[in-house]
Formats: C-alpha cells, sequence, structure tokens
C-alpha cells in the first residue's frame, strides 16, 4: 500500500507530495476508486489532515497528479513518480515588504578603511575640533542634519505559509541601508544624532563623533570589598580604551588598583577588539582575619593508652581499664581566653578591624564544673568514665548489664556508656553515645559507639556485622568474619581471620605468636603486626594512607551524583518530546505550557545539585590520601602473597621476610617488597 506524506519548504511557502512503496495497481486501488474520479478529493482530504490550510490547496495540481499516476503507461511511470513529487501541491503566499520610494542621500560617506583609521589617529591627537578643518567638508554632518531621505512608503502586506499561518512582512528600517546608533529615523528622514564624520564601516552607517566613545566606569560593591571594571559602549562604542582612561576612572574612586597591568592591558585588548561589554574585577580587598575564639585544652586524654604484653606475652586484663576514669574535682581541662584577630583592608586601602573573638561560651559538661579565674578550668564533680561531647569533657554514668545482650534484654540504645558482663549473641545491636564494654564475647551483631568499645573476649562473626567507633578507637582480643570502623585506632591481641578493619589511625596486634590470615586492613596512618598470611597459602591485604570514612562519602555522593545525571537526562528527553509536541501544534495548552515550565525548573536546579556535587566531591578528593609518611611494621612472619598496597600502588611479598618494616611516602617510590630489617 503506498505511504504518503509531505514536504514543506524551510521558508513554509511550499508543500511536495512523497510516497513511498508505489505501485500503479496499489495507487488505482486505493486512490483511483471505483469510478477513477475520487482521488483528487481523497488528496485534498489527507492535505487537511496534515494541517495544509484548504485555500492554500492547488486543486488543478491534485486532479494532475490522479490522472498522471492512475492513467499513465508502466514504462512512464517512473518518470512520471519523479515528476508528481517536484511540484508543489499547496502554495503559500509571499509577503510584501515595505520600500522607500525615491531614496536619496543627502551626504558623502567615507569607506575607505585606511582613511578611517588615519581619521582616528587625528582624533587621538588633535580631538573632534582639531580634524574638522582637515576632513572633506563633503563628510562631515551637524548633529540633526538629514543624512538621506525618501518620498514615500511602499504598503507593505503579510503573507502566509502552506497551513495559513501569516508571514510577517519587513518594516520599512529593514529595508533601509544598515545604519547605526549614531543615526535615527523620522519623518521619512535619517538624522544625525550626533556632529561627526560619516563613515560606512562593517556593511553600516555611523557618525564618527565624540559622543561615540565608549564608557570606562569603576563600580565599587557596597561592602568596599571589590571593584569592577565596567567598559560599554556609547553609541558606536568605536573608540580604543587606554590604560590612563583606566587609571582615570579609579582616581576618580579613589581605588587603590591591585590587578596586574598585563591582565588589564589583556582585558583592553579583548574589549577594543570586539566591542562587547566587559566588566573585569579589577581590585579586591582583604578581608580581616578573624581572631581564634575561645577554647578548651583538654588535660586528660580520654583515650587511654593499650599496655604491651608482659614477656610471656601475656596481659592481665583484671587490672588494666579499657576507659579513661577520673576522679572527683580531677582537672579536666583548662578554658584558654580568645586571641586578636588580624584587620583587613577594603579597595580605598581603609583599615578593616577583625572581629571580637568570643570567649569560649559552651557550659560545662555532664558532672563536671567551672573552677577558678585566671585561669579557668573544667573540673569533675563525681567519678566516673570520661567522655568527650561535642569537644567538652563529661563524666558519665554507665549501664550495667549484668548478663547477656540477648532476646531476653532487647536491643540496647543509651546515651551513656554501656558494660555488658556476658556475651553479645547474633543479631543483636548496641548503639551507644558513650563508651561500650564487653566482658564476654560478641557474635555477628551490631554495635556502634561515639565512644570506645571494647571487647575483651573477642567476636566470632559471619560477614554481615559490624563494630564501628564514630568518635574513638576499638580493642578486641580475637577477631573472625567481622568489619571493624575506627576513627581512631584499632587494637586486636589475638589472631585476625578474614576480616576487614578500617581505622583512620593505627591498627596493632598485642600477642606474637597469632596471625592475620586473609581479609582486608585499611589504616590512615600505620599498622603494627606479627605474623600475616601461613604456609597454607592464605593472604591478605594491608592497605595505609588512605582516609575510609572520606572514602564512603565519597561513594554516597558520587551514587548521588549518578542519580541526578540520570534524571537530568529524562527531564531532557521529556523537556525535547514537550517542544516537539508544541512546535507541531504550533500552540499549546496552559497545562502543557506549565508542564515543559516546570521542566526546565527542575532540570535548572538539577544542574546546581550536580554541580555542587562535583565540587564536594573535587574537595574529598584532595582529603581522601594522607601526605605523611605511612607504616607497615610486621614483627613476624609476612608469607608470600602478602599485598601491600599505598594510594594506586601495590607491592607483593614473593617470598617470606621476617621482622620487616616498610614506609610510604606521598609522591615518593614504594620501598622494596622485603622492607627494611628492623
Amino acid at each position: 500500500m503506498p505511504k504518503l506524506s509531505l514536504s514543506v519548504s524551510g521558508d513554509g511557502l511550499g508543500a511536495k507530495l512523497r510516497i513511498e512503496g508505489f505501485t500503479a495497481d496499489a495507487w488505482r486501488a486505493e486512490w483511483a476508486g471505483p469510478s477513477g474520479l475520487e482521488g483528487p478529493g481523497k488528496l485534498k482530504g489527507f492535505l487537511i489532515s496534515q494541517g495544509i490550510a484548504e485555500e492554500r490547496i492547488r486543486e488543478d495540481i491534485l486532479t494532475w497528479i490522479c490522472q498522471t499516476l492512475t492513467y499513465a503507461p508502466d514504462p512512464a511511470l517512473a518518470k512520471d513518480l519523479e515528476a508528481v513529487q517536484d511540484v508543489d501541491l499547496a502554495q503559500g503566499l509571499d509577503p510584501v515588504h515595505e520600500e522607500p520610494q525615491g531614496l536619496l542621500f543627502h551626504h558623502s560617506y567615507l569607506s575607505n578603511a585606511e582613511a578611517i583609521s588615519d581619521l582616528r589617529r587625528k582624533v587621538d591627537a588633535w580631538g573632534f575640533g582639531g580634524i574638522r578643518e582637515s576632513i572633506d567638508p563633503a563628510y562631515w554632518v551637524a548633529s540633526g542634519e538629514t543624512v538621506l531621505s525618501f518620498q514615500g512608503i511602499s504598503k507593505g502586506q503579510p503573507g502566509c505559509d502552506v497551513f495559513g499561518s501569516p508571514i510577517p512582512f519587513m518594516v520599512l528600517r529593514d529595508r533601509l541601508p544598515p545604519f547605526g546608533k549614531s543615526l535615527f529615523l523620522k519623518d521619512k528622514k535619517l538624522i544625525a544624532v550626533c556632529e561627526g564624520a560619516l563613515i560606512v564601516e562593517s556593511g553600516q552607517l555611523k557618525v564618527l563623533g565624540s559622543d561615540s566613545l565608549p564608557t570606562c566606569q569603576v563600580v565599587v560593591a557596597e561592602d568596599g570589598m571589590s571593584a569592577n571594571l565596567v567598559l560599554g559602549g556609547n553609541y558606536l562604542n568605536d573608540w580604543t580604551v587606554t590604560p590612563d582612561m583606566v587609571q582615570n576612572a579609579l582616581r576618580e574612586q579613589g581605588v587603590m588598583c591591585m590587578l596586574p597591568e598585563p591582565e588589564i592591558q589583556a582585558a583592553l585588548n579583548r574589549f577594543n577588539q570586539d566591542h562587547l561589554p566587559l566588566t573585569l574585577l579589577i581590585s579586591r580587598g582583604r578581608p580581616p582575619v578573624p581572631g581564634r575564639e575561645g577554647r578548651l585544652s583538654l588535660l586528660v586524654d580520654p583515650e587511654p593508652e593499650v599496655p604491651l604484653p608482659a614477656s610471656d606475652g601475656s596481659i592481665d586484663f583484671k587490672d588494666f581499664s579499657f576507659f579513661r576514669t577520673v576522679p572527683s574535682g580531677a582537672r579536666l581541662a583548662q578554658v584558654l581566653p580568645p586571641s586578636p584577630g588580624e584587620s583587613g583592608m577594603d579597595v580605598f586601602g581603609g583599615a578593616i578591624a577583625a572581629p571580637v573573638a568570643r570567649p569560649f561560651g559552651s557550659g560545662p559538661g555532664r558532672n563536671t564544673a567551672l573552677e577558678g579565674l585566671d585561669p579557668l578550668f573544667i573540673v569533675s564533680t563525681k567519678p566516673g568514665r570520661l567522655a568527650i561531647r561535642m569537644g567538652v569533657p563529661e563524666v558519665v554514668e554507665v549501664l550495667d548489664v549484668g548478663g547477656d545482650v540477648s532476646l531476653k534484654t532487647g536491643n540496647i540504645e543509651f546515651p551513656g556508656a554501656v558494660k555488658v558482663a556476658g556475651d553479645v549473641h547474633s543479631k543483636m545491636q548496641i548503639h551507644s553515645a558513650g563508651d561500650v564494654e564487653v566482658i564476654g564475647t560478641v557474635e555477628n551483631s551490631v554495635i556502634r559507639s561515639d565512644g570506645a568499645i571494647v571487647i575483651r573476649g573477642g567476636v566470632n562473626g559471619l560477614g554481615s556485622g559490624i563494630i564501628k567507633s564514630r568518635l574513638s578507637s576499638v580493642t578486641i582480643g580475637y577477631l573472625h568474619n567481622q568489619r571493624i570502623e575506627s576513627h581512631s585506632h584499632i587494637v586486636v591481641f589475638n589472631e585476625i581471620i578474614n576480616s576487614l578493619l578500617l581505622a583512620r589511625k593505627t591498627i596493632q596486634m598485642r600477642f606474637g605468636k597469632y596471625a592475620v590470615l586473609g581479609g582486608h586492613l585499611l589504616a590512615g596512618e600505620g599498622m603494627d603486626l606479627f605474623n600475616v598470611g601461613s604456609e597454607a597459602g592464605s593472604k591478605a591485604i594491608l592497605e595505609v594512607g588512605k582516609d575510609f570514612e572520606v572514602e564512603a562519602e565519597m561513594a554516597g555522593k558520587s551514587a548521588g551524583l549518578a542519580r541526578n545525571i540520570e534524571d537530568l537526562e529524562f527531564l531532557r528527553d521529556m523537556d525535547d518530546q514537550l517542544t516537539g509536541i508544541l512546535r507541531l501544534r504550533r500552540t499549546g495548552n496552559d497545562e502543557e505550557t506549565l508542564l515543559r515550565k516546570r521542566t526546565q525548573g527542575a532540570m535548572e536546579i538539577l544542574d546546581r545539585w550536580i554541580a555542587d556535587l562535583r565540587k564536594d566531591l573535587g574537595d574529598l578528593a584532595k582529603r581522601l590520601y594522607l601526605h605523611e609518611p605511612c607504616t607497615i611494621l610486621i614483627r613476624g612472619v609476612a608469607h608470600p602473597g602478602t599485598v601491600l598496597k599505598y594510594h594506586d600502588d601495590v607491592v607483593v611479598v614473593s617470598k617470606a621476610v621476617t621482622n620487616r618494616k616498610w614506609v610510604f611516602r606521598d609522591k615518593g617510590a614504594l620501598p622494596p617488597p622485603e622492607g627494611q630489617a628492623i
């Protein structure tokens, strides 16, 4: 069956028929009808269905097309089909433009480029008053003088395209010779706005006069901390702005120029070349540096040092407190007074006083009080465990769980410290704003704490639990199949098997006969281990120099960026579809127009979000890797297959080494796999 379509010319004044899959028999059956005379009416109906205005349809052409394709002999069908598709079956109406009648120039104009350049040089040297005597009077016009005129205007008439839509006619101004802002049209005359030389430059008629100088201004911000050089056109915008003009504008505003002269000259060169408005930050003040506000200096470290094992490798846990405890009356911190800041300067050279630094304004924490005057201390009012909340020391009481954390107790969420006398059963959770101490073992569970976490026994996980200290360290007896995260240090006394350890500072082992078997250990500053791997081939990855918390934040923002980009692509496709629908219909209803505006508004918001996320990711990438030297110390044996990572570099231990230390430095070469002997 033949498939019909229309091809409309770019100006909309003609429409041709396009036929795909043409065969004579199919055409006669579909378009000629039983009588052979129904074709023109069918074609006309098809054109109207495609939006062609009925009055623009050429019915004689429709009749000719139907007769040609219906009755033409087979040998001539190919040429006849080509002829049918080459004729307009609908035709628009050309607009009639307004035209000036009896156009007459009253002045000569200067068009030679060299002569115009010479005229400008003379103006720079003598000014306009000095060149009037040297220029041909035929090129000189006075303000208000007629440059050209015409006797009348032929009336314009709009046309229409094949869809019946109007095509506007060109008004008189568009039919006159092009002219610039120094000339204006009034009462069938083109009149000079200012006095000067009449020239034609870049195809445009202009008056080169004193009023056509560009504007050169310095605009100072309301706060006096920045000043912009604003260059703009005045009438012709034809003159060269010089550094002297800029210096005069700065001097008028009293601004001290702080931008290097080559940068100013480069901006002037751009403006003098393209004559486009330009705004340049030419002076910037120096903001004041605020002083250091009052703060606390901690006198007691909230994280006690982990003791080293005895000569036989044992540790007496009964005599060791894993948390820092303080007596009543202990000085916990000193309140330091504020320090003054540094004054700034505005673009006028005036001093700006630094804001007054505020004294330490937070009150003492729980179970503490202020003592003394100069110096001023925070002291404990009750004995207990020392904790730090928002930088302020406090002494907190402890939630004691006499037995196990199990289904009998339920999950625990406590604003202070938690002490569990027994074990933590599988799939249980502890959330604490203070320290957490477990005397027994922890199964496949979740423990999250703002303070330190100590598990005296060990952890027997299945890979789905997590032990996480958000602001402090984690200390564990032994570790099997569990994820550990520490904002500070991780200390393990016995073996580490198939576990993921993430520490911002260090990872340490405290008992020599045990090893790290499998898993991945990541420490920001370094790690101190005993045996790593085994002769049976159990391998481990040891990585240093990266902040896992920054990496996790980057992963979250990257996922958000991907979602926003996907949403933006979806909205762009929707906007393209709406644009196509509105263009096809010529006009859209209020609902469709509102939907398009909302879609474009959402696209603008997503663009801003994407830009912010990309900036955040760039800032985080700068913090991802540590720049200080990092170490990996293995006091026992590092078996073959042990992997050492630092940034993007990887070292694989190829043969067993004993008592070795690796030191990694930013932008430096990795040490050899064997490391350095201790």
